[in-house]
């Protein structure tokens, strides 16, 4: 059984020097080691030039279908070597490129673990996850607990289209309260006009209210309240689990360690600001 070296590269039985030679150069910069980092690469880059090798030698023969039928005429000696000085230089090439991408993350991997620069990541990974436990528990877990509210006053706010509602608790500490254009049925239709919001039990967020209209008791978010993008904030402050578990000298951990944590950073900077403003 030969090997279609036609199909390898792409063309038909009829293609010229020309085009074998266009074909080749072609997946060859495609599946160099250098310029594709895949697993099936450095195999496709060696059958590339096993291919270019045997169709470039006007001694070469090609048989269009898998199975011969008949002896292929004998190649010249010259053809052999070529070929094998292909695929020697391909495969130790492919090697090489291995090794050496390997030698370069253990180096960076230590390099990371070896300096003060591991101690600030890890601080960075466990703070980002610990503020990520908290607003889980915050939102999702505890309770929140129902605080009375007076309303001052109420606007639209034109950069954000929401109705905004400006109440003072009874510790006369003003905030204001998010409503969509499409909550604002809910508040001429509710009878009852002595609110009370919804709060977070750590960071004391003002995240709902509760409306009772017609025997129903009608949920409006506060879309001021940091929560209203909660998954965004947990999936940020989790990332660094992808650090954590990708230890060892790889090039997603290596890879993580910078930009995860940098990413990590920002998410804790801006849900910090965020609660304070």
């Amino acid at each position: 059984m030969v090997k279609n070296y036609y199909k390898t590269l792409g063309l038909s039985t009829s293609a010229t020097k020309a085009e074998i030679k266009v074909a080749y150069r072609k997946l060859a910069k495609k599946y160099h080691p250098d310029k594709n980092k895949s697993k099936q690469a450095s195999q496709l880059f060696i059958e590339v030039n096993e291919a270019y090798a045997y169709l470039s030698n006007d001694s070469s023969t090609f048989q269009t279908k898998n199975i011969v039928k008949t002896p292929p005429r004998k190649r010249s000696k010259y053809s052999e070597d070529e070929l094998k000085k292909r695929m020697e230089w391909a495969r130790k090439y492919a090697q090489y490129k291995k090794v050496k991408e390997e030698r370069v993350m253990e180096l960076e991997y230590y390099k990371i673990h070896n300096s003060s620069r591991k101690k600030i990541i890890n601080l960075i990974n466990w703070v980002s996850i610990s503020f990520a436990f908290l607003i889980f528990m915050d939102f999702k877990i505890l309770p929140t607990s129902s605080i009375q509210v007076d309303l001052i006053t109420n606007y639209i706010d034109m950069g954000s289209d929401k109705l905004v509602l400006k109440f003072k608790d009874i510790d006369n500490n003003d905030f204001n309260f998010g409503v969509s254009l499409d909550d604002i049925k809910h508040f001429n239709a509710a009878k009852n006009k002595d609110y009370s919001t919804q709060k977070s039990k750590i960071l004391r967020q003002n995240t709902h209210m509760l409306l009772k209209i017609d025997n129903e008791i009608i949920t409006i978010d506060n879309h001021f309240c940091v929560y209203k993008v909660f998954y965004f904030y947990l999936i940020i402050l989790l990332l660094p689990l992808v650090t954590i578990f990708s230890k060892g000298p790889n090039m997603v951990h290596i890879l993580s360690s910078y930009v995860i944590s940098s990413v990590a950073t920002i998410g804790i900077i801006f849900l910090f600001l965020t609660l304070v403003l």
